[in-house]
């Protein structure tokens, strides 16, 4: 039976494959555990391996870099296209009590994103087909403008919006 010493002094409880230790030591005669844990870096019919010491390094010789794009604090640089900046941002020290953000968004009845740009009735956002969420008027008014005679017209008024959605929405 070899002799497995933990890296963790005093260590009690389970190990690898289900060797019990009991105040850093365990025994164990399979070879497979002995390997994994030499590997490990548990101490084998020895004393306990040494554990590193990790450097601290000097905070004047630690450098950043930056990753990615830089951040804006809406509270201290506030833009005129930020949604619901924070009540009081750019004109109060930003760390103080009068420098609060409005809630969460969602919650209650408050918007969670910037409205979208309205739209006349019947012409769809962007010029495009109308999302299906619109009602079927306005799918109507979308497919007469694409119709390519007067008959297709004719029938397109007789459409339910599942139909000119299918016909006219792909």
């Amino acid at each position: 039976m070899a002799r497995i010493t933990t890296p963790v002094p005093g260590y009690s409880g389970p190990g690898p494959a289900g060797v019990m230790f009991q105040d850093g030591t365990a025994e164990s005669d399979d070879p497979a555990v002995l390997a994994y844990c030499e590997a490990a870096g548990y101490g084998i019919d020895g004393d306990p391996p040494e554990r590193e010491q990790p450097t601290v390094p000097d905070p004047r010789e630690v450098t950043t870099q930056v990753v990615g794009s830089p951040v804006r604090d809406a509270a201290v640089d506030p833009l005129p296209s930020d949604f619901r900046p924070p009540v009081n941002a750019g004109e109060a020290n930003p760390h103080g009590p009068e420098v609060y953000a409005p809630g969460l968004p969602g919650g209650g009845h408050q918007p969670t994103a910037p409205a979208a740009e309205p739209h006349p009735a019947g012409a769809p956002a962007g010029g495009g087909r109308p999302p299906q969420s619109e009602p079927v008027a306005v799918w109507r008014e979308y497919a007469a403008g694409v119709a390519t005679s007067e008959e297709e017209r004719a029938e397109v008024e007789k459409m339910t919006k599942a139909e000119l959605i299918k016909k006219y929405g792909g």
